[in-house]
């Protein structure tokens, strides 16, 4: 800005570096936690220069360090994206066949068989 850095802070310079920071939040630039450290340091600023400071730091900022995440650290590596499997986020149906009703009231029927003949065995061998 135009004005010294070491004039004292309005709550005027504080809304406009809160709205910045609120902006670049909606827009996803910047993370819920940044934000809140962004707001912290608005409360905490005395001057126009240390809001300054706060707003220059901001993503996609011209006048923005180079520093500040500028560079990935070493051994980073961009994230692989994982294959498309065909039918892995499609409807049940595309997914796996269904199952017959007449397939359900077989196995239903086994089942309870096998249930009746261990009770019985259970019931009768004593």
């Amino acid at each position: 800005m135009d004005r010294d850095p070491n004039v004292p802070a309005t709550a005027a310079d504080r809304e406009r570096v809160t709205a910045e920071l609120r902006e670049h939040l909606a827009s996803g630039r910047l993370a819920l936690a940044d934000y809140r450290v962004g707001l912290d340091g608005v409360r905490r600023a005395v001057t126009v220069g240390e809001l300054d400071a706060l707003a220059a730091n901001l993503p996609g900022r011209e006048d923005r360090t180079e520093t500040a995440g500028a560079t990935p650290p070493p051994g980073y590596d961009r994230p692989v994206e994982a294959p498309f499997r065909a039918g892995a986020y499609g409807p049940a149906e595309e997914r796996r066949s269904r199952v017959s009703n007449t397939m359900l009231n077989k196995v239903w029927l086994v089942v309870m068989t096998l249930g009746v003949l261990v009770w019985a065995l259970v019931y009768f061998v004593r």
